[in-house]
């Protein structure tokens, strides 16, 4: 065989090996495009089973009016006020008479169907949040869990196990998923925004026996694996130094003071720079409701007695 052949031989098996490469390379990224759109799917899908799941719970859960203005913190003042209206759902309006309180949502017929304790409702106005929060003997349950118990990846919004349900700790955690959709507590990073901070400076916390504003200050990050947020305190010291330190971290600048008396509430979520990293954002609840004295109700609503 001549020293030509040899070559012509070799160079075909190696034409062969060339397109074998290329061949198992396209079908390899065949396989990748498939399981790529298969799992976008299923995200699209399963997203859009827990928006229709949370819409079905916010839309028929029993509701009832709320002042059409509950707080404005004292460093700013509203562009405009939403119309004294009688309450619809989803959007909190008219007035309530003082002493005839009752809880924002109907806590009985929720934990009916609920598994768990619905320990709150949290609200924020022109944004996706408006759901119930959750609270159970862990801290994994209703991390993919819906409210009803069935398995999902949006999960429910949950306080931390060892926090009381009545928000009387110092520091309140809730959790929630950050998710690309900006479901749950997905919107949560556009805090990182002053814009937004300023557009959407509280949220609000309702209970079977208090309303609350949440009233904003700090959003920081933290990294799980070294630090988490402090739910007790040694003494107001250290709570004071724990406030000043996340105000010095946060996203957003703010004027809101807290002082040794005031209790907080720490939203908590995961964030996308790394694997143990989260987003926290941190407000002092102020008490609406129903004994919540005249100066904190604008609405001018007098405070009830208790004997």
């Amino acid at each position: 065989m001549s020293a030509e052949t040899n070559v012509k031989k070799k160079k075909k098996l190696s034409n062969k090996k060339k397109l074998r490469i290329i061949y198992l390379l396209l079908a390899l990224a065949v396989v990748a495009a498939i399981v790529s759109a298969t799992m976008l799917i299923i995200e699209m899908v399963t997203t859009q089973q827990a928006q229709d799941y949370y819409s079905s719970i916010s839309d028929n859960v029993s509701r009832n009016p709320r002042p059409s203005v509950s707080y404005t913190p004292p460093e700013s003042q509203p562009t405009s006020s939403p119309p004294d209206t009688p309450g619809t759902p989803g959007t909190p309006g008219g007035t309530v008479d003082e002493s005839e309180w009752v809880p924002y949502v109907d806590f009985e017929e929720l934990n009916a169907q609920f598994q768990g304790v619905t320990a709150a409702w949290l609200y924020l106005e022109g944004t996706v949040i408006d759901y119930p929060v959750m609270h159970y003997r862990n801290n994994d349950y209703f991390l993919r869990r819906l409210p009803d118990g069935t398995s999902h990846r949006n999960g429910s919004l949950y306080i931390d196990y060892r926090n009381n349900t009545d928000f009387t700790d110092r520091n309140t955690l809730i959790y929630g998923h950050n998710m690309r959709s900006g479901d749950m507590f997905g919107i949560l990073k556009e805090y990182m925004k002053q814009e937004f901070y300023e557009q959407h400076p509280v949220l609000y916390i309702y209970t079977p026996t208090r309303d609350f504003a949440l009233v904003l200050f700090a959003a920081y990050k933290l990294d799980s694996a070294v630090e988490v947020p402090p739910m007790q305190f040694r003494d107001d010291d250290d709570f004071l130094r724990h406030i000043s330190n996340i105000k010095r971290r946060s996203y957003f600048r703010s004027d809101v003071e807290v002082t040794a008396d005031d209790l907080i509430v720490s939203l908590c979520t995961c964030e996308a720079s790394h694997v143990n990293s989260r987003l926290i954002v941190v407000g002092k609840l102020v008490d609406l409701g129903p004994f919540a004295p005249q100066e904190s109700t604008p609405q001018g609503r007098p405070p009830a007695t208790v004997d």
